[in-house]
Parts: structure tokens; C-alpha cells; sequence
């Protein structure tokens, strides 16, 4: 996929998701064996691993910098993430490491109306209306890559599709 762009013109990637079950993490826990993490509020999924293709601008926080002050941009070729560039960068290194780190490892959704991006992974990938992607270790939530990490990227008002249907405008839920 040569210069990734989706109808109006922005960055975009195209995921497999098929055969993947999605997970959602609504903060209640209640029966034997259910977990989270807290704050909760998210979706999350893991991509088929060699089946992640495109460019995406993070431009919200990110595991190892925090909350960006300038974004990121991510181009991922078969599943695995070929080049990261912009500000700070350098400290996402243990990306390009290995093959199991640079793997795409989770797509997430935020559904938390009251998180706010802080630099604090575990609230930031939570804000409604955001996408996160991450990459590394997705083994406990259906994928099969054990990496060296497992680092989340927020990406601030996504245009989300699946198949053909509109999940998210610019940050907005259409569904």
C-alpha cells in the first residue's frame, strides 16, 4: 500500500481483524475470572499479525514519551512497523528492536466520557472518542506475538471504519 490516504485526504491504515474477537472493558468485574484495568472504558481487539497496513499520525500521548507536545508518524508495512518519526522518536527505539516488538498488537477504542489525556497511559487510551494502537506483547486478548514490550499510541480525533461502516468522525461516535 503506497501512500495510505482515506477519502478526505488524512493518513490512513487498514487492519485485519477477522477471526479476532473484540474485547470490551466496561469497569465492572463481577463474576470469577474477569479483569481490567482502571480507569476502564475502552474496546480493544488484537490484528491479525501480519495483517496491519498503512500510516497513521499519533498525536496524543504515547508509552515512553507521555502526552506528545508534536505528533508521531507511524508507517507499518505487513503487520509490523517500519519506521517512526517526529519528536522524541528515538525513545521508541525498542520498537525497530526486533520483528515481535514492531508488531501491531491492539486496537483500541476509548468510551470513558470523563478521561482526560495527561501523559498516563492507562487514562489517556480511555478518552472517549479516541483510537489507540499499540505495539509488542497481544497474548492475553486473543493475539499470538510475545515481544519485549507493549507500547500504546492515541491517536486524537480518528475517522474510524469498519468495512464500510463509519464508527468515529473526527472523534465524534456516529453509531
Amino acid at each position: 500500500m503506497q501512500n495510505c490516504q482515506d477519502r478526505e485526504g488524512r493518513l490512513c491504515a487498514d487492519l485485519n481483524l477477522e477471526g479476532r474477537k473484540g474485547i470490551p472493558s466496561p469497569g465492572v468485574y463481577r463474576l470469577p475470572g474477569q479483569c481490567g484495568n482502571l480507569p476502564s472504558g475502552e474496546a480493544y481487539i488484537a490484528p491479525v499479525e501480519d495483517g496491519v497496513n498503512g500510516e497513521m499520525i499519533i498525536d496524543g500521548s504515547m508509552v515512553g514519551i507521555g502526552k506528545l507536545e508534536s505528533p508521531l508518524r507511524v508507517v507499518i508495512r505487513d503487520g509490523r512497523l517500519q519506521s517512526v518519526s517526529g519528536e522524541k522518536s528515538e525513545k521508541l527505539d525498542i520498537l525497530l528492536a526486533n520483528e515481535r516488538n514492531a508488531t501491531v498488537g491492539e486496537l483500541g477504542i476509548g468510551t470513558n466520557e470523563t478521561a482526560i489525556l495527561n501523559g498516563v497511559i492507562l487514562e489517556d487510551e480511555k478518552v472517549y472518542g479516541t483510537v489507540h494502537i499499540a505495539f509488542g506483547t497481544n497474548t492475553s486478548f486473543g493475539g499470538v506475538n510475545k515481544a519485549d514490550c507493549h507500547m500504546d499510541g492515541i491517536i486524537l480525533e480518528p475517522t474510524l471504519y469498519f468495512d464500510d461502516v463509519m464508527i468515529i468522525d473526527k472523534g465524534r461516535f456516529v453509531v
